[in-house]
């Protein structure tokens, strides 16, 4: 009653009203499917679930949307409640990179991840291409191929990762190039992100960017758009290069999409000791390999799970909807995330 009674305090009076209203709704509800037995005078359980869905949309309206994917509106209710309860104050953010802030395609051309734009770029050599090409064709159909396990899939994730690098390491790049590559390939970022990341910065909101990918680019993506921010961290596969500025080689453990997690944060960070007191969590991904990406969080927790999913969708959406707690199908949008961020932040 006590986290009610601050979260009601501490809205203005219209919002009081509602969010005093809904959470009662649906804590309500909650109980009411949490119980056992038989109660006569009870209406059947799917009205409840009706009750859950419609109380928790009440507060995240975006959730009605029919390319939005839910299987268990109770967890769901229960963990957005407790983002808003806990407010600004105890949230951060975990997201990966490529195809989760940034877009997957723009009117069904596919864009471009940060291995993509590297690749592309012109300074590059023709068989540069043409090898990069050959190993996405091999390893991308096995990486999400749901018949193959992750264990299967984990020694041959590194053999394609240790290829690409070994091809970038022995391309003469320089230091310099990074941000040519971005200017002349830009990565897109999804509808709204950028006012998304905005609004987490002036919340002092900390968002840590999780990626396979390669920070370099990352980080000139980021620098492009005005988005290296102080509440901003980047942990993912960075280059070393020698006082003249060429690429030596990749540095550090290799990061692949199945060791997001905190084995991965170098020994020296504290990053999730130090966000101890922010123990409510946001954490999207476009692979189910990004949902370990918050092992490293302070317990106890309030992790809600939000995936996109961009490609193979029939094939791969029970298996989505099992794992995440939220799905979107083909949304190229910051659009649902953004919305549970502003309930957070109505609090306020």
């Amino acid at each position: 009653m006590s986290l009610l009674r601050n979260l009601i305090t501490n809205t203005s009076f219209l919002r009081r009203v509602v969010v005093e209203r809904t959470v009662k709704a649906i804590r309500y509800s909650l109980s009411s499917l949490g119980t056992r037995g038989l109660q006569i005078c009870r209406p059947p359980l799917h009205l409840h679930i009706v009750k859950i869905m419609d109380d928790v949309i009440r507060l995240v309206p975006n959730l009605r949307l029919s390319h939005v994917h839910i299987k268990d509106w109770k967890i769901v209710g229960e963990k957005v409640t407790q983002l808003i309860v806990g407010g600004h104050e105890k949230l951060q953010v975990i997201a990966d990179f490529d195809f989760t802030l940034t877009k997957f395609h723009t009117n069904g051309i596919r864009k471009l991840s940060c291995h993509g734009v590297v690749e592309s770029y012109s300074k590059l050599p023709q068989h540069f291409k043409v090898k990069s090409r050959e190993m996405f064709n091999k390893y991308y159909p096995i990486e999400i191929d749901q018949n193959i396990s992750v264990e299967e899939k984990i020694p041959l994730m590194i053999e394609w990762y240790d290829g690409a690098h070994e091809l970038l390491e022995n391309s003469n790049l320089f230091k310099c190039d990074f941000a040519l590559m971005v200017k002349e390939n830009p990565i897109e970022f999804r509808d709204g992100t950028l006012q998304f990341m905005k609004d987490l910065n002036e919340a002092s909101i900390p968002i840590l960017v999780f990626s396979a990918g390669v920070g370099d680019v990352i980080d000139e993506a980021l620098l492009s758009n005005n988005l290296t921010q102080d509440n901003v961290k980047v942990i993912s596969n960075y280059m070393t290069f020698d006082a003249e500025g060429k690429l030596v080689k990749f540095t550090g453990k290799l990061i692949h999409m199945y060791n997001k997690n905190e084995s991965s944060v170098p020994h020296s960070s504290t990053y999730f000791q130090d966000l101890s007191h922010r123990h409510n969590v946001i954490l999207m991904g476009d692979s189910l390999g990004d949902l370990q990406m918050s092992k490293g969080v302070e317990p106890p927790s309030t992790i809600l799970t939000i995936g996109f999913l961009n490609d193979k969708i029939e094939e791969r959406l029970a298996k989505y909807k099992e794992e995440f707690d939220i799905v979107l199908v083909d949304d190229q949008t910051m659009n649902i995330p953004d919305s549970i961020l502003k309930s957070v932040l109505a609090k306020n």
